[in-house]
């Protein structure tokens, strides 16, 4: 017998460094024997610029970013650059991650205090959850042993570990620890100069908008609250895993309040605390979806101009077969329900996965869903979907992504509603950022990351249906289509064209389209096909205010509050959006204040007048009055002339607004939002007053010959009448009216409330008028028709536009048809 193992030992050639000599050279399971064109193309891209410290790979959903990841590891590894660590986003894709290497022949271990890992002879693989904590294992703060080394790192689902970032370094109380009735009285009249409405529903646990704790009165008041934290902080309780990171830039927090939690955010993730990933020689960040590379400088510190040049493949069309339908593009007079119905027969076929936002969402589907998952089954849900022949209708609740559903898994896939925010922090954040479309980048990645989910690789295919008036608006709306990645935006546009060829079909027929995809018709697979060739990669981008943020961040952990005012304030200087320019002005302030609180006062006042959804100055602001005699035809033809260039655009947004009138405590600042739009949609003068300035009502109208509508909308009330506390806030508003209007104005108090009577101890308010469910239904329902006639008359004609505000009941006159008179009392209070 020759004993080849010593030979092996006496060889001197080292171990291969290079990705597909290393490739060759592994101990592989059948069907691993070869690297895919686009595998081997981000491999020698890669190998080129090794020495870099950060290099983002974007590859498409499928495209075999693990076994890239797992061969630049080991290649790390054979180069002496050890220990290497993967970093998946979930629990799950740890094994999924762990199988794939063995079927490569590489040696992997969740074990990184273990000499595997510590010797280099196995690569760590864990989630990111492990990774970025309070008390990670790879800080130079670990109490109880020395820190678990990195010297080269992947980072897999970059978009989703930063999510986790942000959630795992900075503190979230929830409202039944008692740290949070003392912080919310230690910040209580603070909290009243942003919102005083919002303030009460966060006292009485109702459901409303978030509302923060202004940065000068957390920046005077920041130790006592660290006391009261402190108390939290202990094994078990709720800040037990945040508090090591987030103690030290406690100062550099944002301090957000709803009425089920409180949210203390860094302004930039304390990444810092993770000291082995800061000190790692190479850190590799695999992504599919991310559109702006900004958020790996900000969140991870990352080099920006190594980021800016991240590793492609040679084109970007290299991704699954996906014919995208958006139903109320084709057609907006679909029904919801009906389009669910054809949705579910299609499911007894073909395995169907239905994403939605939150569980409220799912009871649409649940009376004909074989699998309704949330987060704590989801795993479970996806492994009978790839384990069975056939499961039939699956909704998952919250996830878009860190899941894997290839061909029969998924042949047809739902997103039904936006992904919504849901922490006080994330839902302030969204209000900051969004688009006039009321859409944010994050949304839309995270729509496209739940599109990639039925397609993992470029041979598989499925049909993606988008429901609901803002998915749709993505076909359509320049301001987030061009937000998706390349290869996307080919699928939408295609898309687009089918939805040209389809106008107005009914759903049997756009089903009926959606069975040649599935069906696989020769000449759709063809025209797909054909979509997908020559689309090049686009170039890395990184926002100049990214790279401020983040080293204004550094600045002020080091003590220099001023120099990282200055940074801001440059970045300000280039930043022609006005809503970001905002966000860079209140940033800008929150620094200044550490030194100068005159000048951040100032400095605050100018952030409000370009994004009035950042915090009001101390000395409040100067409120506008809206023009009493604007003539309403005109001021609506003008308006939709300027806003909307073609029928399918109108509409959609029309519906937009349609689907946010309505009774919901979850939705009760886009209700107030969809009011200010429709009011200036028919032409009147539209405010929100309370938001504006934190004084007045949630919405004003201007109807002209100087009436108006003070409305205080009471959707999330579930109240059977009308409170004393609701009729006394309609009562302050018209108080409001009167100290800002011409006396001889018409004020009339409108409430969207579900009842018609009042409890016995609240004083109506004379000449009220309600505007209640029924009501409000009709009234979108006529915002609907008019919308529909528009498109298919014109919206350009003071004429066209005047007959059918009118004949839809929307003129001035007549809006008072969808309110009736207060009426009755209920016993009790």
């Amino acid at each position: 017998m020759v004993d080849f193992s010593s030979m092996l030992a006496d060889a001197e050639e080292s171990d291969p460094i290079e990705p597909r000599e290393l490739h060759g050279q592994l101990t592989k399971a059948p069907g691993y024997g070869y690297l895919r064109d686009v595998q081997g193309q981000v491999l020698t891209s890669w190998h080129l610029r090794r020495d870099e410290r950060d290099i983002v790979i974007k590859v498409n959903t499928g495209g075999g970013k693990t076994i890239d990841g797992l061969i630049i590891l080991q290649s790390y590894i054979n180069a002496g650059e050890g220990p290497a660590l993967y970093v998946a986003p979930t629990k799950y894709l740890v094994n999924q991650v762990r199988a794939e290497a063995e079927k490569l022949g590489i040696a992997t271990t969740t074990n990184v205090d273990g000499a595997g890992y510590l010797n280099s002879e196995a690569i760590g693989v864990i989630n990111a959850y492990e990774l970025v904590n309070g008390r990670t294992k790879f800080s130079k703060d670990r109490p109880t042993r020395a820190r678990a080394p990195i010297g080269s790192v992947v980072i897999d689902d970059a978009h989703a570990a930063i999510a986790t970032t942000r959630t795992q370094l900075a503190l979230t109380l929830p409202r039944k620890n008692a740290a949070f009735n003392q912080l919310l009285s230690l910040f209580a009249d603070d909290l009243k100069t942003q919102s005083s409405d919002s303030y009460m529903d966060v006292r009485d646990d109702r459901r409303g908008s978030p509302v923060r704790v202004p940065f000068w009165a957390w920046r005077s008041k920041v130790e006592q609250a660290r006391e009261i934290l402190r108390t939290q902080t202990s094994d078990k309780q709720d800040l037990y895993w945040q508090w090591p990171a987030v103690k030290e830039v406690l100062l550099t927090c944002r301090a957000v309040f709803s009425n089920n939690e409180l949210t203390i955010t860094p302004f930039c993730p304390p990444i810092d605390h993770v000291t082995s990933f800061m000190e790692a020689n190479h850190r590799i960040f695999l992504t599919a979806t991310l559109a702006d590379d900004s958020v790996l400088v900000t969140d991870f510190g990352a080099e920006p101009d190594s980021v800016s040049q991240p590793v492609t493949p040679v084109t970007a069309g290299d991704i699954g077969e996906r014919m995208i339908l958006a139903p109320l593009e084709i057609n907006p007079d679909l029904n919801a329900e009906k389009i669910r119905a054809k949705i579910v027969k299609l499911s007894r076929t073909y395995n169907t996965v239905v994403l939605v936002p939150s569980e409220k969402w799912a009871t649409a589907w649940e009376p004909d869903a074989a699998i309704i998952a949330t987060k704590d089954d989801i795993d479970e849900a996806v492994e009978k979907l790839r384990g069975e022949k056939h499961v039939g209708l699956v909704v998952l609740v919250n996830r878009y992504d860190g899941i894997d559903l290839p061909d029969d898994a998924c042949r047809i896939l739902v997103l039904d509603g936006l992904p919504e925010a849901f922490s006080p922090e994330e839902r302030l954040d969204a209000l900051l950022v969004s688009s006039e479309s009321g859409i944010d980048n994050r949304q839309v990645q995270r729509i496209e990351q739940g599109m990639g989910r039925g397609v993992r690789s470029n041979e598989d295919h499925c049909v993606v249906f988008l429901l609901g008036p803002r998915l749709a608006q993505l076909t359509v709306d320049p301001r987030s289509f061009n937000s998706f990645s390349p290869a996307t935006q080919a699928q939408l546009k295609l898309s687009r064209q089918m939805a040209a060829k389809m106008d107005n079909l009914p759903i049997g027929r756009i089903i009926d389209t959606a069975k040649q995809a599935l069906t696989r018709d020769p000449h759709w697979v063809a025209l797909a096909l054909k979509s997908l060739r020559k689309i090049p990669p686009v170039p890395g981008h990184v926002r100049p205010a990214a790279i401020a943020e983040r080293e204004a961040f550094v600045q002020a952990q080091n003590g220099n509050p001023g120099a990282a005012r200055d940074t801001i304030a440059a970045a300000v200087g280039d930043e022609t959006n006005d809503a970001m320019a905002g966000v860079l002005l209140e940033l800008q302030a929150t620094y200044a204040d550490m030194n100068d609180p005159q000048l951040a006062q100032q400095t605050i006042a100018l952030a409000r007048a370009r994004n009035t959804n950042v915090t009001k100055p101390l000395g409040g602001l100067a409120y506008t009055p809206l023009d009493a005699y604007a003539p309403q035809v005109k001021t609506c033809t003008e308006r939709l002339s300027a806003r909307y260039s073609t029928a399918a655009e109108l509409r959609l947004d029309v519906e937009s607004i349609v689907e946010d009138l309505v009774f919901d405590e979850y939705r009760v600042e886009q209700f107030e939002e969809a009011m200010r739009r429709a009011g200036m949609l028919i032409g009147l003068g539209s405010q929100r007053p309370e938001h504006d300035t934190d004084k007045g009502p949630d919405n004003l109208w201007a109807l002209g010959d100087n009436v108006f509508w003070v409305i205080e909308a009471k959707t999330g009330a579930k109240s059977p009448a009308i409170g004393k506390t609701d009729m006394g806030q309609l009562a302050i508003s018209m108080l409001w009216f009167g100290q800002r209007y011409d006396p001889q104005a018409r004020p009339i108090p409108v409430m969207v409330h579900q009842s018609v009577i009042a409890y016995g101890d609240a004083t109506p308010v004379t000449g009220m008028r309600l505007i209640t469910k029924k009501l409000l239904g009709e009234f979108a329902a006529a915002l609907r028709a008019f919308a529909a006639a528009l498109a298919d008359a014109s919206w350009t004609d003071p004429e066209v536009v005047g007959r059918l505000l009118d004949g839809h009941g929307l003129t001035a006159a007549k809006l008072e048809a969808f309110t009736v008179p207060q009426r009755g009392v209920k016993k009790g209070s």
